[in-house]
């Protein structure tokens, strides 16, 4: 592989990183992470104390991950 393709390589990851929609990666990772932490609490709660509370806390979680999902629907 020469210079000249290397340097090519380079540059397309650079531009594929500054896309608008890689800029809201971060935050869709935090999303996802504090989705996925909810609903792990949720049902952890939900099997071994109050049913209902459980199910609020799954469900609050879940509002997260529709926030995540709409970011990456509308490619925002």
């Amino acid at each position: 592989m020469n210079q000249d393709k290397m340097d090519e390589k380079t540059e397309r990851r650079r531009t594929r990183l500054t896309r608008p929609q890689d800029r809201m990666l971060k935050l869709r990772n935090t999303l996802n992470t504090v989705f996925i932490v909810g609903a792990v609490a949720g049902l952890i709660y939900y099997f071994t104390a109050d049913e209902q509370t459980g199910i609020i806390i799954i469900l609050c979680a879940m509002a997260f991950k529709f926030i995540e999902s709409a970011i990456r629907l509308l490619r925002l």
